[in-house]
């Protein structure tokens, strides 16, 4: 039996290498799609080649049978991946899924297609705009609808959003996506992601006309954390940088005004912040010792000298001026003291 089986591969090898073929016949070399199956496809009517697949769910799709014409197109791709037909079928069931506001799937489909058809497609910008649309319905999508009329989930589009910027980095929408991602974080009070997704805007796209609407909101986030966070220098100085930067580079922006209102309070602010901390080492920590004061007036009246509290900080820094002055003055009197004392006595011992 073993012999058996041997001796009929022993033929089959040989009679596969003796093929011939005219001398004048061109041969092309073609490369088959080994046929896969699945049990999705059970039920759909499949065609021997990807054209005739194609076809089909071409006259499926314009008898408005659109479920059907998808899994006709999913069996397309599926079978023969590399065929002509496969980013026509791929781009098919993406705009089907979208035309029946499966959006979801509808996304995934248009990314299946862009990272494995890109320079077969034809209008890609109208496949971001699609997913774009898509994106935009996530964030303003309602969950749990039930519960007290739902609420909205801006971030659960970020991914998306994101998504469509790696898709299009130089798209003309790219800045407005951006902006919807800062918007999305705004919304759900995650200001420090807000800031950081409007910087990145700024850099990315700084000739974009919403690169000064980004800036503003960048300043809107840190007034809104400056409040919550009022104690927090760092947030403060953050917040005045932001404030310098937009008046530097829109000098005469929309929001120009207003920025300069802000700045002025945050300058009045830090000054006032200042006030109190030469108050403190003035008057609090050691009265004994009002020459740390002293230091810091001087550092207030240099630093803010356009600020309201600035006549209060000379008043009180010839104040302690003159306090130090009597205290150095009583030292001096109190040394002459000691010392005429020290030579009486010496006198009297001799």
């Amino acid at each position: 039996m073993r012999l058996h089986t041997y001796f009929l591969f022993f033929m089959l090898i040989l009679f596969s290498g003796c093929t011939t073929s005219s001398p004048n016949q061109t041969e092309t070399y073609v490369v088959k799609e080994k046929t896969r199956t699945s049990w999705r496809f059970l039920f759909v009517k499949k065609m021997p080649t990807p054209a005739k697949q194609w076809k089909l769910a071409q006259q499926t799709r314009h008898n408005k049978k659109l479920k059907k014409a998808n899994k006709q197109l999913d069996y397309l791709i599926f079978t023969w991946p590399n065929s002509n037909e496969a980013p026509l079928a791929q781009r098919a069931r993406a705009d089907i899924f979208y035309a029946r506001k499966e959006y979801k799937d509808a996304f995934d489909a248009y990314q299946y297609l862009i990272n494995n058809y890109p320079s077969e497609i034809k209008d890609y910008n109208r496949v971001l705009e699609n997913q774009l649309n898509i994106a935009v319905h996530i964030m303003k999508t309602k969950r749990m609808r039930w519960f007290f009329g739902g609420y909205q989930s801006p971030t659960r589009a970020v991914e998306e959003f994101e998504q469509i910027i790696r898709n299009g980095a130089q798209w003309e929408k790219a800045p407005h996506v951006q902006m919807l991602i800062g918007e999305a974080y705004e919304k759900e009070k995650e200001f420090e992601l807000a800031i950081v997704a409007y910087s990145v805007l700024g850099f990315r796209y700084p000739k974009s006309p919403l690169a000064e609407d980004a800036a503003w909101r960048k300043i809107k986030c840190l007034e809104k954390l400056h409040k919550k966070f009022d104690r927090s220098p760092g947030i403060l100085d953050r917040y005045l940088t932001a404030t310098t930067y937009y008046l530097i580079t829109y000098n005469n922006g929309r929001y120009k005004n207003k920025v300069m209102l802000l700045r002025n309070e945050l300058y009045e602010t830090k000054a006032k912040k200042a006030f109190e901390r030469a108050d403190f080492y003035a008057t609090k920590a050691d009265p004994r010792q009002p020459k740390a004061g002293i230091l810091y007036y001087k550092k207030m009246i240099t630093e803010y000298p356009k600020s309201k509290l600035v006549p209060k900080a000379k008043e009180n820094l010839i104040t302690l001026q003159e306090k130090v002055k009597k205290m150095e003055e009583k030292k001096a009197a109190e040394a002459r003291k000691r010392a005429e004392k020290a030579k009486k006595k010496g006198v009297k011992n001799d």
